[in-house]
């Protein structure tokens, strides 16, 4: 959940940041703020992109906790979160891939 509302979130040890789509900015009527650069992401669907907006300490719940997260916004589709690297360090977020049920 973001902000109470429920979210569509990739958690992506692939990604050194945390993003969140301009779609789901505008959808929940969260603040952006300039970033005071231009800053290039490249995206698997979109090629490369760029930003020069934030959304700075959102309210994310995972599994119960509340977590705040600085996420870039991005022209992302089909998910609304990517939550990458630097807020899975800083949580100390361990991910279990081992496929057992």
């Amino acid at each position: 959940m973001l902000f109470n509302n429920n979210v569509l979130v990739l958690f992506d040890s692939g990604d050194t940041h945390s993003f969140i789509s301009q779609e789901c900015v505008s959808r929940l009527g969260i603040v952006a703020r300039d970033l005071g650069c231009e800053l290039a992401v490249s995206t698997p669907a979109s090629g490369q992109v760029s930003t020069n907006l934030a959304c700075s300490d959102c309210v994310i719940e995972v599994a119960g906790h509340k977590f705040k997260v600085n996420l870039i916004c991005l022209p992302l589709e089909g998910l609304d979160v990517i939550l990458g690297m630097d807020w899975l360090s800083d949580n100390h977020v361990l991910i279990d891939c081992d496929g057992a049920v």
